[in-house]
């Protein structure tokens, strides 16, 4: 006999989400996303471009309902979502502006029921729920299959590593897109399996997301990245109350951490995962260095690396990261393999370099980074208006080895960061070349048209 699981383990009277009219019932929400399943175009794949994150929630189970599997690129370029209806020509658009050759279907053609009686749907464990693609921060995009066993299981595992039952309800704000795996297993996935009602805002701007926490009832909990948390303090909002702050997508600083609990009054939660794995471990950055592995997994050390066993997952994770395992179910986190660097024989980690050019006071952004393979020097992109690049590589001089100073520096307007916060490697690797050639012709002067 097939195994399923409910979509979702909530009670009926109990907050999902807080919608643009107020707050939604799971009944209502089931009811909702029943009755758009059985109006979903006849295809086997949907992108999923609700900016609303109810909408993207809704859009979402009710492609699960009808047997649909939701594609999730890395990013919402026009560019990358067309790559990716081309490679499943077999799908439409949800929630967003129209790609070409894609039906589209307009969440507002589909209108919730008046009635509420509704049974919830049960999935069958081994159906295809989600094709999750990398960020390609460390290379080209990858796709990672998602069923509903693995979605489910590792939600009850977030729920044990993320919630305090005894706290009751959380009212979440996320900054992160629902398409993003971080974005997705806390701000969608959660609210269907732990008693979390989700925002449907989705803010970038610091007063907007000040603004979107003050409109959600006690307590309150964001989910974001750290850059998005640095703009965000570095903004001075105000003192609004957050109980708790979760963060990912890339390392957080304890000095950071320990300011947002002071601002806030907020616990620090990092979390620790992947695209392939989903959230696998946390920490409390502003007190902690070691990481908490969750119960649901377990590591150990091959010759490919360390990798990631769970039950729930259809194969075993090799962590693109460096570890160091520490007794029960701990680990110390070294770096990423893609982050080390070697330079006249010394190793050095991308991590720590980026942490200490965006320390430098007047550097609002930064990256440093290896332009390609045969480079011997690593080279910056900084957005720093009042300083010179001069001023940026003598800050840097007193921390770290000379072989690891970038040059050159180039200043920038602003950097391509993803949603997410993070960035692209081809997107920095063209905007350093491009950047190259302009100034490149600017040393060179006007050209002498004299004869």
């Amino acid at each position: 006999m097939q195994r399923s699981h409910p979509i979702t383990t909530r009670e009926p009277d109990e907050i999902i989400a807080h919608g643009s009219s107020g707050a939604i019932r799971v009944d209502q929400f089931l009811a909702h996303a029943v009755a758009l399943s059985k109006q979903l175009p006849d295809r086997q794949y949907v992108i999923n471009l609700a900016a609303d994150r109810y909408t993207f929630l809704l859009g979402f189970c009710a492609a699960v309902i009808a047997d649909q599997c939701t594609l999730m690129p890395p990013n919402r370029q026009q560019q990358t979502l067309q790559q990716v209806a081309n490679e499943y020509a077999d799908c439409y658009s949800f929630g967003g502006p129209g790609l070409n050759n894609v039906e589209s279907l307009d969440t507002c053609d589909v209108d919730a029921p008046d009635v509420i009686d509704v049974v919830v749907p049960e999935i069958p464990a081994d159906r295809l729920c989600a094709i999750v693609f990398t960020s390609g921060s460390t290379g080209t995009p990858t796709p990672n299959r998602k069923y509903w066993e693995t979605l489910r299981t590792g939600s009850l595992s977030n729920v044990d590593l993320l919630t305090e039952k005894t706290v009751g309800s959380m009212n979440v704000l996320a900054t992160v897109p629902p398409q993003h795996m971080w974005g997705f297993e806390t701000s969608i996935l959660l609210p269907l399996f732990s008693n979390v009602a989700v925002s449907h805002l989705m803010p970038f701007f610091p007063q907007d997301i000040s603004d979107a926490l003050e409109s959600l009832p006690e307590p309150r909990a964001l989910i974001s990245s750290p850059v998005h948390l640095d703009a965000f303090l570095s903004a001075n909002t105000g003192r609004i109350r957050i109980d708790r702050i979760f963060s990912a997508t890339a390392p957080m600083s304890p000095e950071l951490a320990k300011k947002l609990e002071g601002r806030f009054d907020a616990r620090v939660v990092e979390v620790f995962g992947s695209s392939e794995s989903g959230i696998i471990a946390k920490r409390n950055t502003a007190t902690e260095t070691l990481w908490q592995l969750a119960t649901a997994f377990e590591l150990d050390v091959g010759e490919d690396g360390v990798r990631i066993r769970a039950a729930h997952l259809p194969e075993r994770v090799v962590l693109q990261d460096i570890i160091e395992i520490v007794g029960d179910h701990q680990f110390r986190w070294l770096g990423r393999h893609q982050d080390m660097v070697n330079i006249a024989g010394k190793r050095g980690s991308l991590t720590d370099l980026n942490h200490r050019l965006n320390a430098i006071p007047g550097v609002i952004d930064g990256v440093i980074f290896m332009p390609d393979e045969n480079s011997k020097r690593l080279a910056a992109l900084v957005v720093a208006p009042d300083l010179e690049p001069s001023d940026i590589l003598e800050k840097l001089k007193p921390g770290i080895e000379p072989a690891f100073l970038p040059r050159p520096v180039y200043k920038v307007a602003i950097l391509p960061r993803q949603e997410t916060g993070k960035l692209a490697r081809k997107i920095v690797v063209q905007l350093f070349e491009e950047t190259k050639r302009n100034k490149a012709l600017e040393d060179a002067g006007p050209a002498d048209n004299s004869t």
